[in-house]
């Protein structure tokens, strides 16, 4: 069929808008004509040989031209779904594109359904026996709270290795999702109760290593600097201890000051070094500094796990407060007496 010098028909420019966009495309356009029109704009497109690109030019720019008359174009979200991705890239392309981008977390946050009813502790007994990549993806489908508290109850042993792989999950197939699901459905069917969902990547992992006690959280630590420095570095980057208060400016140190009661204060620098309490008390008058000194040269022994309850109660006003925009923070750790 000859183009170049003659009017073209609305079936000829859908004809060679098609050849243009090539297959894939031109299938979706397939899917949207009736039987009528297909079997005309096929019949049109058979016998295309070639067309000069000044009329491909034309009916590409009548193509936006009409796209213009629209005051939006809605994309389709599918585009960006990670498991349409997989498929089109390839499994091993999809997971060097997404497996750095640990803030970014592809897993299906509804899928463990279950957990919102599962006591923590016989969740913990349940799943110790399983792969570490599985208690992992179980971790990363629940709120933090409850994180913390199934971790305690897993094996010390294992417990950097689940760590590990929480922070490296990237995508999980929803099918292999949907097993575990039922799996924890069958065992634990009209059992407690208990909350939640949570993404997991580094920084969930920091959040959950951050909110768990001393010892807990330094002999992870060192589990964690054993079996994986690199993470370990990275996860330090996200963790904000009592002791990172020197990295705040004054200004945000009164910001944070004038959040806090002052017995909660005294009580949190009973056990800190004389550099932290130099630096809170150079935030305040020289008279609220006095008496800070005062309160902390009278107060008696102190048990371990108030000093430090005091200590993350502040973190977390600081954390809030950070949030809020109101001071900068530089992110960077039981009953013995103090």
């Amino acid at each position: 069929m000859n183009l170049k010098n003659q009017k073209m028909s609305g079936i000829e420019k859908i004809a060679i808008l098609m050849n243009v966009l090539g297959k894939e495309m031109a299938i979706e356009f397939m899917k949207e004509l009736k039987d009528t029109e297909l079997r005309s704009v096929l019949k049109v497109m058979s016998s295309m040989k070639r067309a000069p690109i000044s009329l491909i030019n034309q009916v590409l720019s009548e193509f936006l031209e009409k796209l213009m008359e629209k005051d939006v174009i809605i994309f389709d979200e599918n585009l960006s779904d990670p498991e349409l991705i997989m498929k089109g890239l390839g499994e091993k392309r999809a997971q060097q594109i997404f497996g750095n981008m640990k803030n970014v977390n592809l897993l299906n946050r509804k899928g463990l359904t279950i957990l919102e009813q599962v006591d923590t502790k016989a969740l913990a007994d349940f799943i110790q026996e399983e792969h570490p990549q599985t208690i992992a993806l179980v971790l990363a489908h629940m709120e933090t709270e409850r994180q913390i508290k199934t971790l305690k109850n897993i094996p010390e042993a294992i417990r950097a290795e689940v760590v590990i792989r929480m922070a490296n999950l990237v995508y999980v197939e929803p099918e292999k999702v949907q097993e575990l699901d039922e799996m924890l459905k069958r065992e634990f069917s009209g059992k407690s109760q208990g909350g939640g969902s949570q993404f997991g990547g580094v920084a969930a992992v920091a959040e959950l290593i951050n909110n768990l006690d001393k010892k807990t959280m330094n002999s992870l630590m060192t589990r964690l600097e054993d079996n994986d420095p690199l993470l370990s570095k990275e996860i330090k980057q996200y963790i904000f201890s009592f002791a990172d208060i020197v990295k705040i400016d004054v200004r945000g140190i009164q910001t944070m000051l004038r959040e806090i009661d002052n017995s909660k204060l005294s009580l949190a620098l009973k056990s800190a070094p004389d550099e932290l309490k130099e630096k809170i008390m150079s935030a305040m008058s020289e008279r609220a500094a006095a008496m800070l000194m005062e309160d902390l040269e009278a107060m008696g022994p102190q048990k371990v796990s108030e000093v430090e309850r005091a200590q993350k109660d502040i973190v977390g006003v600081i954390q809030r407060l950070e949030k809020e925009g109101k001071l900068v923070i530089s992110a960077g750790e039981d009953s013995e007496l103090v």
